[in-house]
Parts: C-alpha cells; structure tokens; sequence
C-alpha cells in the first residue's frame, strides 16, 4: 500500500504543477517579488527603530509560531470510491497513513524555516542572542507539528472523536508550553521538551485493532484538495470548484444602469456574471477587504500605495476571465455584436470595478496619510487602472484567443 500511495501522489503532484504555471506567472511572481522586497525594507527599518530591551518582541514572535503550527493537513488521497474497492486492504492501510503522514510534513516543514527566518531578527533584537538557535527553534516546531500530524492520523479510525478532541486541546496547551520554555529559557530545554510531547503524542495516538472511518477520511480530503482549489481558482479556471450562482436581488439597481442598446449587450452579461457569480463577487470583496486592511494598517506612503497598486492588479487579473464565460453558449454567437464591441464591455467593466476600488483604498488611507498624499495615491491608482484596462486587458485578450 505504500507504493500505492506513492503511484497516487504521483499523479497529484503532476496535476498540481499543471496549475502551478498559472498561478507562478510572470506577473504574479514580479509582483510578489516587489512586494516582498517593500516588506523587507520597512520590517528591516521598524527593527531598527526599536529598543534594546523591546518587551513585546518574544510575545510576537511566540504568537506567530504558535498560529502557523497548525497549518499543514493530513495528506491521504483517500477518493470517495475507496470506501469499496479498497475496502479488503483496510489491514495494510497503516502503511499508507505512515507514508502520506510522511509527505505531509513537507509544506510545514517549508513554511516554518520561512516564518522563524523572518521572525529570528526580531527575537535577536529583543533578546541579544545569535541566529545560530534558529536550527534549535525550527527543530522544535518541526517536531511539534509531527505530533500534531500524529494526531490527525489518528482521527481516521473510528470510536475516537472524543479521545481525538482532548488529544488536539493538549497538544494546543503542550506547543505553547514549550515555544514559552524556548523563548523564556534555553531552545534547548525547549527543543527537548518537544521531543517528550512528540514521544507522548506518538504513543497515545495509536490505534491498534480499529477499524478505518472510511467516510470521514474521504471528507477531510475533498475539504483539504478545495481548500487548494480555491485558491488555485484565484488564478484559472480549475473544474473541481462548482460555480454558484446567487440572486442578490439588491443589486439590482446597478444592473437597471446600463441602457439597453446594443453596444451593453456583453456590458450587461458581463456585469450580471460578476455581480451573481460567489467567484467573482466574493473575490471582489475579499481583495478590497484585504486591501483596505492592510492600508488601515500602513502609515509609510510609498509601502500602503504598493500595497494598493499590488490589490488594484489582483482584482483586475481575476476578472479577466470573464471574457470567455459566455462562449460555451451557442446562441450567444448569433449575437449580432463584434469581438471588439465584447472586448471594449469587459474592459469598461474592469475599469469601472477598479475605479470603485481606487476610491475606497484612498478612502482608508485618509485614516492614516494626509489628505495630499490620500489624493495622490488615488492620483497613482488611476493612472495604473488606465493602463491596465487599456493596454495590458486587450494584450492578455489576444493571448487568451490565440
């Protein structure tokens, strides 16, 4: 069974990187690459402002160790059809578990060097020490999300969800128990202690002579795999995310906008998609939520207008594929409209969605920037809605057509 989980993680991961070329785009990657820069500026300069004895440096990075160890499920590749043809296998599963607990600990593995390296500076800030402990840290992270792994593999098997529920409270009391010991003491009494929560945790979490919960485990991946293909579905089209479709009846009024002439016939499918389709609204909203968040949060004005520019860009990518979603509709092509009237709709749609979008950024940040530099971070925000939706829309256009 092993080698049967590794067949099927195969096949996964060649599927995976199918989409990873349109998520890593070009301009996604350059984007992020400016963004994470800024980010390095402006964190290296905040450590820079801070004082020797910085009270509050251990709490966040305590804090922020003990929000990502949970990240990272249980990969098990259990599909719903398995609850009968693998069924006579159940007795050799305990190989397979193993091997996808295994695989598991690849992306927390990943994702917690990335967040101690980024929190070490502010804990030798806050504490004198050298970065040489970031191995011990890393390690007694590492060890406690196999424990917390341990546990989850456990919660396949049946008759223990509330064995499963006091496991998981103590194993949340244990991890900050021991990133405390780490901070507050030595990493190595704290590395050690983790050793002896992973040892305790390995041993209480087996299951011996229990039988699979065939059901549950299918569950928990169909959630884990669309939990992936949502966000996946920021970038592409992925065919595992079912549209839906929501009347919204009080939106009404903006549709009532558009005069009914020819020229607004994709104008209004456009627009009508967008507003009742949960991908497109539910993306508008959550990227102008975000957006506004963290520029309440920014007082540095070059920093909170990259975060802007970086929101104005996601939103307009994302609703480029719209261009495309009536094609599927026979009747649509007797439409008597050209390509160009279609493809002018989609980009006033864009414009107009960013537009929105522009002002409330600028609006938030009047809480934190002058009113002159609010103005000219709206001023800046327009200027890259004008070249987004006139050049670089019909450039991914024609992309999209060839």
């Amino acid at each position: 069974m092993s080698d049967f989980f590794s067949q099927r993680l195969r096949l996964h991961q060649k599927k995976m990187m199918k989409y990873m070329r349109y998520v890593l785009n070009d301009h996604f990657v350059l984007v992020c690459l400016f963004l994470v820069g800024g980010l390095g500026f402006y964190y290296s300069n905040l450590l820079k402002e801070l004082p020797p004895d910085f009270i509050w440096g251990l709490p966040i990075v305590g804090f922020l160790w003990f929000l990502v160890l949970p990240a990272g499920k249980l990969v098990t590749l259990i599909e719903p059809a398995d609850t009968t043809f693998i069924l006579p296998k159940e007795r050799q599963m305990d190989g397979y578990l193993q091997k996808g607990l295994s695989y598991s600990l690849v992306f927390p593995f990943v994702l917690i060097i990335l967040i101690v390296g980024i929190s070490m500076p502010l804990y030798v800030v806050s504490t004198g020490d050298g970065f040489i402990n970031i191995l011990w840290f890393v390690l007694m992270l590492w060890l406690l999300k196999y424990s917390h792994l341990t546990i989850l593999r456990m919660v396949c098997y049946q008759g223990i969800e509330e064995k499963a529920r006091q496991l998981k409270l103590l194993w949340y009391v244990a991890s900050l128990a021991v990133i405390a010991v780490s901070l507050y003491t030595t990493p190595l009494a704290g590395t050690a202690m983790a050793m002896v929560v992973t040892f305790f945790f390995y041993q209480a979490t087996k299951a011996e002579n229990r039988l699979l919960d065939w059901e549950k485990m299918a569950d928990y991946e169909r959630s884990r795999l669309y939990r992936i293909y949502q966000f996946i579905n920021l970038f592409t089209d992925v065919p595992e995310i079912e549209a839906k479709v929501k009347r919204r009846k009080y939106l009404d009024g903006l549709l009532a906008r558009i005069t009914f002439k020819q020229s607004n016939t994709y104008l209004y499918l456009f627009m009508r998609r967008a507003l009742r389709g949960s991908e497109y609204s539910g993306l508008y909203l959550r990227l102008v939520v975000i957006g506004g968040i963290l520029i309440f949060t920014l007082q540095d004005f070059l920093f909170a207008t990259g975060v802007a520019a970086l929101l104005i860009y996601l939103i307009g990518f994302q609703m480029i594929p719209l261009y495309g979603q009536f094609d599927y509709i026979s009747f649509i092509q007797l439409y008597p409209v050209s390509q160009k009237t279609k493809q002018a709709s989609l980009q006033k749609m864009i414009v107009s969605l960013l537009v929105i979008a522009a002002f409330i950024f600028a609006g938030v940040a009047l809480t934190q920037l002058s009113v002159l530099n609010s103005l000219l971070m709206l001023a800046i925000l327009m200027g890259e809605i004008a070249l987004f939706g006139w050049l670089y829309v019909p450039a991914r256009i024609k992309k999209m057509e060839d």
